[in-house]
């Protein structure tokens, strides 16, 4: 073995239950190997274990130039098998690439690009996210919490990580995601059932549900707006997407956080007045700002500026007063001199609910400025308003 790689080991064979050995040999024959290459623990193998353990696999593969090439830099010819000391690290992770074939752009960002791909064993279609990762820095913190994040929470409604490409020595990670049509953004702006009501109950509904399982692990989103939720549009599906600014967080936990977190739009109140102290109930706020936004067709609190959305917000709810919440007098950017407006009927802020009682009341709760007082993601979804929903 070359010196550097330390011991090999891999699982026994003993180490796979049955049904993880069924679902094996459900596997089409890249899938397996790839299976074989994650049980290695080491990140070489010498030629006479590579072609006992790996040759009889790599045989299997339905061999396309593309592959032959990327198997001859890995020293594998057919009808020698390979040849020289095996990089299992990087062979892994080149047939991870070749396993997904990329057919366009989807978006970018700060964190990197995402493309739409497709499986090529199983024709399945995923998203593929491509960030940054150094030598000298690693993962950013955000992709960390992703990643960490979404290893934790597997829920209907929550997007699922299905794998993770890195390569040693390499300056990106890829992150391969369940595909979903749209966010729910386009989806407002492109769909005409995007404003049927039973829809956008049935979104909301969803919604909550990702969020009350993300609650239930200890688990705050911090940055829910339409961007960040996918929409199957003709399965009907909604899942929550981009764990980048998530947190864990412990019952009474006093712990200080930053409240520099969620897209301003959709900010609590709380967090604009700059609470460090903070609880899982700024997510419900975001939760009531994105249904407004739905019912209406346009955000109901907007401006460019925190100062600015937070007097947007007094003058539709009404300044908050200590007698109504009483923590307020004690957040860092509160001030006895903000003009002090009176709340407005809830029915002339969302119209198209001013027949709906309970869809009132549901959405009042939701934005409620004192956050002990706000209704649960739990309590949300047992409201009335979603009898009859239809997921």
């Amino acid at each position: 073995m070359a010196p550097g790689f330390g011991s090999w080991r891999m699982e026994p064979p003993g180490a796979e239950d049955a049904s993880t050995s069924s679902a094996y040999a459900d596997q089409g024959p890249l899938a397996r190997l790839l299976s074989k290459l994650k049980q290695f623990k080491a990140l070489a193998a010498d030629k006479d274990l590579a072609n006992s353990e790996l040759a009889p696999l790599v045989r299997a593969l339905p061999l396309d130039t593309e592959l032959q090439q990327l198997l001859a830099k890995f020293h594998w010819y057919p009808g020698h098998n390979f040849t020289t000391t095996v990089d299992l690290a990087n062979l892994k992770g080149a047939l991870q690439k070749y396993k997904y074939i990329k057919i366009g752009q989807l978006g970018s960002g700060s964190y990197g690009v995402v493309h739409k791909a497709i499986n090529r064993e199983t024709n399945e279609l995923l998203a593929i996210k491509k960030v940054v990762h150094s030598i000298e820095n690693g993962l950013s913190d955000s992709t960390i919490r992703e990643i960490s994040t979404l290893r934790e929470l597997q829920h209907d409604n929550i997007v699922r990580l299905k794998d993770i490409i890195a390569t040693v020595n390499g300056s990106h990670v890829h992150l391969v995601l369940e595909f979903l049509d749209c966010d729910l953004r386009h989806y407002l702006d492109t769909y005409a059932e995007a404003s049927d009501i039973n829809r956008i109950k049935s979104i909301v509904f969803q919604i909550l549900r990702g969020i009350r399982h993300a609650h239930a692990n200890s688990i705050m989103h911090r940055d829910l707006k339409p961007q960040n939720v996918l929409v199957g549009v003709r399965s009907g599906n909604v899942k929550i997407t981009d764990f980048g600014l998530a947190r864990c967080f412990l019952p009474n936990e006093d712990r200080a956080y930053t409240e520099r977190v969620v897209t301003l739009y959709y900010r609590a109140p709380e967090l604009l007045l700059g609470a460090q102290h903070y609880t899982s109930s700024v997510d419900l706020w975001s939760v009531g700002c994105i249904m407004a936004e739905m019912i209406n067709f346009e955000p109901l609190f907007k401006s460019d500026s925190e100062i600015g959305l937070l007097f947007r917000m007094f003058e539709r709810l009404g300044t908050p007063t200590p007698d109504a919440w009483h923590e307020v007098s004690g957040l860092a950017y509160y001030s006895e001199n903000f003009p002090r407006f009176a709340p407005r009927r809830f029915e002339d802020l969302v119209p198209r609910l001013a027949g709906d009682a309970a869809g009132m009341d549901l959405l009042r709760r939701m934005l409620c400025y004192d956050p002990r007082q706000r209704i649960t993601a739990s309590e949300a979804l047992m409201h009335p308003w979603f009898n009859g929903v239809t997921v």
